[in-house]
């Protein structure tokens, strides 16, 4: 296992060295959960450090995140105290939980790709929000459907990027954040709790998640402070897939294979479906990862993006 990712991380250092292009195959079906984190955060930072739209949507996916891990603890411990408008049971209890958790993974994963908090303290605009339980879980519903509205928003940004490797992590993230808004509206008493047909599309930009949090006075209000990361400890036992596993970069269509007795006049299209289904049989990203440089040499009379 450190063999395969001490190859994965050579494999990594070599895209960032030579600047490997959006054509290049890295798959990582088969790689280890810690090896593969790093791989993608740290081509996420690459490509920020040379974009500064990307490096806004790491700031403010990372902000929203404190924001979550701060919230939930401070629910968390008041319902512990006995704060809470009723008793809160011991399963949405752990939901909760499990919950906090996930944000702080998501924490840990867009600052290793190097996203930077614009603040880590918050505020709430109605004290209640952290004690009254309709309240508590009606917020958790409009956050997650807001988290939710930003992945979509950074999605549209990498889909016009044509970074489909990016597109892919920010699924992963609003996905589970999605999640989170179908548990709180089940904990509300919403039937279905499953509401909607298609997660709404509530910003043109991502920032715009920040100047609604602003105008709701979440960021910067005149409430009651809360402080990343909030009280009590975060417990992830109950969590797994801490880390956007899949496929790290895989930016170019496999060109069809030709047909019985024709030629094959598509520039590489039967080695990309090779690789393709290497990773699909599971190889981890060093060995995918280096028969996708080759292919790169082998291939290098046919046009290359390098941008």
């Amino acid at each position: 296992m450190e063999q395969q990712n001490t190859a994965e991380m050579q494999i990594f250092e070599r895209f960032v060295q030579t600047h490997v292009s959006r054509r290049t195959l890295f798959k990582a079906a088969g790689a280890a959960g810690a090896g593969l984190m790093l791989a993608q955060a740290g081509l996420l930072r690459e490509v920020a450090a040379a974009d500064d739209t990307i490096q806004q949507i790491l700031d403010i996916t990372v902000t929203v995140e404190h924001f979550g891990v701060t919230f939930l603890g401070t629910g968390i411990d008041n319902i512990k105290q006995g704060k809470f408008s009723k008793p809160v049971p011991a399963p949405v209890l752990a939901v909760l939980e499990a919950a906090r958790a996930q944000e702080q993974f998501h924490i840990e994963f867009f600052r290793q790709a190097g996203g930077k908090p614009l603040t880590t303290s918050f505020t709430l605009p109605d004290p209640a929000l952290a004690t009254d339980y309709d309240k508590f879980f009606k917020a958790i519903v409009d956050e997650e459907t807001r988290e939710t509205a930003l992945g979509i928003a950074a999605m549209n940004v990498f889909t016009a990027m044509r970074r489909p490797d990016l597109v892919k992590v920010m699924f992963q993230y609003a996905a589970e954040e999605s999640e989170h808004r179908l548990l709180a509206n089940y904990a509300l008493g919403t039937r279905p709790a499953n509401d909607k047909g298609f997660a709404p599309a509530l910003y043109a930009n991502a920032s715009d998640i920040v100047a609604e949090l602003r105008r709701l006075g979440i960021i910067g209000g005149s409430g009651p402070a809360i402080t990343y990361p909030g009280p009590g400890q975060i417990d992830p036992t109950n969590v797994i897939e801490r880390v956007p596993g899949g496929v790290v970069i895989n930016c170019t269509a496999a060109t069809p294979a030709p047909m019985p007795g024709l030629p094959n006049t598509g520039a590489g299209g039967g080695t990309q479906s090779r690789s393709g289904a290497l990773g699909l049989l599971g190889l981890g990203a060093a060995a995918a990862g280096a028969l996708a440089l080759r292919q790169r040499r082998a291939t290098s009379a046919a046009p290359v993006d390098e941008s």
